[in-house]
């Protein structure tokens, strides 16, 4: 973010200052937790919603969440959430009208408890909202500065009342969160996994009895392999597996997905663009395999204790998101870049010289390394 962009949104903080007063009146056993970032964080914290609902019997918990996983929260997660506040982020960080209406909606009561889990910080964003909401005590991770600078941190440190303190090294980010609601509450959690247990549910769709899914999207360009390494992926698990293909992505993935269809010259389901995410967990859960890029999709994956998940990665985020670690999921398999595999005993190396974005071009990792660890991996 340039400087000139940087006063602009202070100037925006100071003016809503002016608009929103702190609500002097506290509710006593209210709990306000934040957590705002993407659906593959959520996924790899969710569990822990419930640690916290059995720990603070009696409290009405209230969560600001990202809208982008309101439909998993409300599907899963109400039995531990008394009520939700639902934020467009991209709108909280770009339109002042609408953080506006925001801020006034979480501010209708002052919290005993602000809880902020959140690792990687944001000041115009989470941290933003705990500076201006009432709450006699804030509580959030000492955190790094993925998403912040060294000032703003030093500044926005100063909102809360307690830093829970977090290990230097790059920790998964399952454990990282473990290890903050452990050091929250005190106490050592038993929880070992991420889970989602679905529902008795029927979907919409009729899929074959066995198939593998190729999940194209990813958040960002870097992270996306090339949709001709997919479409060729896709016809060696077809002719050598004898699997069915479902193509899955979301919304901002049709442009791809009609890519796919011109370059594929054999048979598969187009299912981009025409899932919910949770009917999207269902399919994970009936497919045999998965081929994706870093992403949401193969964090489902492990929740939902899939088999066979193979992930085309280029070394962002190394250690923190990917690779899963083996007592969590053993069916996770990880193609890395080359540049990568040539330190893959050298975690430490790796996880410092990738900690934060990188990037590397995923597609130097060749179709015939994918179709190697597919032979060596599938069972």
């Amino acid at each position: 973010m340039n400087k000139f962009k940087q006063y602009i949104k202070y100037l925006i903080i100071i003016f809503i200052d002016f608009f929103i007063e702190k609500n002097p009146k506290i509710k006593d056993k209210t709990i306000l937790v934040v957590r705002l970032d993407s659906i593959g964080d959520y996924i790899l914290f969710r569990n822990y919603l419930e640690v916290l609902n059995n720990e603070y019997k009696g409290y009405k918990i209230t969560l600001v969440g990202n809208n982008a996983w309101k439909s998993i929260s409300h599907e899963f997660d109400d039995q531990f959430i008394e009520e939700f506040i639902w934020v467009d982020v991209d709108k909280f960080r770009k339109n002042l009208y609408y953080k506006l209406i925001i801020l006034k909606k979480i501010n209708k009561i002052g919290y005993e408890k602000i809880i902020n889990p959140t690792y990687s910080r944001d000041y115009f964003i989470d941290d933003n909202i705990v500076r201006i909401i009432n709450a006699k005590e804030k509580i959030g991770s000492v955190g790094n500065f993925s998403n912040i600078s060294k000032w703003q941190k030093k500044l926005s440190d100063k909102y809360y009342t307690k830093l829970i303190p977090a290990k230097k090294e790059v920790l998964f980010e399952f454990y990282r969160n473990k290890e903050f609601v452990e050091s929250l509450l005190d106490t050592k959690l038993s929880i070992k996994k991420p889970m989602i247990i679905l529902k008795e549910k029927i979907i919409d769709y009729s899929l074959p009895n066995e198939y593998a899914i190729l999940f194209i999207g990813a958040s960002a360009s870097y992270r996306k392999w090339s949709i001709e390494n997919f479409v060729e992926i896709g016809k060696y698990i077809q002719e050598i597996y004898g699997y069915s293909i479902v193509v899955c992505g979301g919304p901002a993935d049709l442009e791809d997905s009609k890519r796919f269809e011109e370059l594929a010259d054999y048979k598969y389901i187009n299912m981009v663009g025409k899932t919910s995410l949770i009917d999207f967990l269902y399919i994970i859960d009936n497919g045999k395999l998965m081929v994706s890029n870093e992403t949401s999709a193969p964090h489902f994956a492990v929740a939902l204790d899939m088999k066979n998940i193979f992930v085309i990665y280029n070394g962002n985020h190394y250690g923190r998101f990917t690779p899963y670690p083996k007592e969590i999921n053993s069916n996770y398999y990880v193609i890395f870049h080359p540049e990568i595999i040539k330190d893959l005993d050298n975690y430490k190396k790796l996880s410092n010289s990738y900690n934060y974005e990188n990037k590397l071009d995923i597609n130097d990792i060749k179709v015939d390394i994918v179709k190697n660890i597919l032979k060596e991996k599938i069972h």
